[in-house]
This record gives structure tokens, C-alpha cells and sequence, in this order.
């Protein structure tokens, strides 16, 4: 079967570079640059290896271990550095292999297919649910959040909240199916408990919580959550929760 290989680099030369002998030899290859979109393409395309070139190192750390927080394929990172302690503190941070750029092709490729081979032994996190949608990426499995490439802490109310509302984007849910998913059944103030979740959750998630943009009010029916960007999410949004 053929392996499907994600290029994660900003040096778009030294890719095309690479990307000729990495196709010869059987691989598909995909490449993004760093940043949200290859969170997205990780989530999206679920590689079987992902190749993280840091061409600044000390500024690519911090997004080499929010990449980690998504990846479930091995990490090889292609390194810009002349110190031996980056490659120490890439494997440190949970990179499967390090090695310098430039790399020798043929060393790439046996780097790739070592990682590959080890894969098929590793534990597989396939099974996690994902929501995402133009800068929110919700991990329904670790019930995480994350808004533009930050995390995002809410309690497990406001996620059994969100995670309800996002399982059926595009639909109006009322406030006892809310009420229902949330605490079972009725209590006490259960309608104003709802108003104020919701008011928290715009004030973690919405640019400007007066105006929502992502999470709305239907007057007499209860709350929607609009996805932003229409199409791209459909593959990882829950279709049941209830």
C-alpha cells in the first residue's frame, strides 16, 4: 500500500527538491507550510509519516510541540542547525527522528521507510474524533481545545455544552436537549444555568462575545453553532453524541 507522507516546511525549494526521488520510490507525498493549515492537513489526511522541517529552530519549537499534541503518525524532523543539542531536544520532545538539513535523499528515504516499519507496531490513536473549523480545533476524544493554534481551557460543563452544539452544527438545539445532554434531567434554574454556559463559552471562543459569531441565539428555540468555514469540516465532525 502506498504511504502517504506529509511535508511539513516553509522552505518550499528544498521540497520540490526532495519531493522527485520521495515520489520515485512509491511515496505520496503531500506538503503545507507550518502553522493551522498543517494542524488541518494532519486531522485532514491522517500520513503515515510526517516530515517537520524547523528552519529557524528556536522560534519552531513551540509549534513542533502543538503539532505533537495532534500527530498520531511518526515525526521525522529535518533540522537547520549547526548545534547537536537541537537534535537532542527534538527526540526529547517526542520527534521519532532528528537529523540536519540539507539531508542526503537516499538518507531520507531510509529514515522514512525505518519509520515506517516501526509504525506498524505502535499504538494507534486513529480512533480520536475531531472537530475543526477555521481556526477551532476541538479534540472530542482528550476533550481539548484549541482557537487559533492556542489552547482554549474550558470545564467539563462548558464542553459537554460545546461538544452537544458542535455534533449538530447547522441545527437548532432547544434548551431542554441541551439541558438533557448536559445534566440528564431537570433541575433547579436549569434555563439561566444554560445562559450563563453559553455566555462563557462565547467569551472563550468568540472574537467579540457581543456580537457571536460561531455560537447563536434562536429566540424561543435555543442555540446553533454556525461553522465559519462551510465544507472543510465535514470528515471530522461527530455525527452522534446523544
Amino acid at each position: 500500500m502506498t504511504a502517504n507522507i506529509l511535508v511539513i516546511d516553509d522552505d518550499e525549494a528544498a521540497v520540490q527538491e526532495l519531493r522527485p526521488a520521495l515520489v520515485d520510490e512509491g511515496f505520496q507525498i503531500e506538503h503545507t507550510v507550518t502553522g493551522l493549515n498543517a494542524i488541518r492537513s494532519v486531522l485532514l489526511e491522517q500520513p503515515d509519516v510526517v516530515i517537520l522541517g524547523l528552519n529557524d529552530v528556536e522560534d519552531d519549537w513551540q509549534f513542533c510541540r502543538r503539532l505533537l499534541t495532534f500527530l498520531d503518525a511518526p515525526l521525522l524532523l529535518l533540522l537547520d542547525t549547526d548545534n547537536e543539542l537541537d537534535l537532542v531536544q527534538g527526540l526529547e520532545l517526542g520527534a521519532d527522528d532528528c537529523v540536519r538539513k540539507p539531508v542526503l535523499t537516499l538518507e531520507l528515504i531510509a529514515r522514512v521507510r525505518a519509520l515506517l516499519r516501526r509504525s506498524t507496531s505502535r499504538p494507534s490513536w486513529r480512533g480520536r474524533s475531531y472537530f475543526v473549523d477555521q481556526g477551532l480545533v476541538i479534540d472530542l476524544t482528550r476533550r481539548e481545545v484549541w482557537l487559533n493554534e492556542r489552547p482554549v481551557a474550558l470545564t467539563p460543563t462548558e464542553f459537554k455544552f460545546l461538544s452537544c452544539l458542535t455534533a449538530h452544527a447547522g441545527e437548532v438545539i432547544s434548551h431542554e436537549r441541551l439541558m438533557l445532554h448536559v445534566w440528564g434531567n431537570e433541575c433547579p434554574g436549569w434555563r439561566d444555568a444554560i445562559k450563563l454556559y453559553i455566555h462563557h463559552l462565547r467569551q472563550k471562543l468568540e472574537p467579540d462575545p457581543s456580537q457571536p459569531q460561531r455560537i447563536m441565539t434562536r429566540r424561543g428555540r435555543g442555540y446553533v453553532f454556525q461553522r465559519l468555514a462551510q465544507g472543510e469540516t465535514e470528515r471530522l465532525t461527530p455525527r452522534q453524541i446523544l
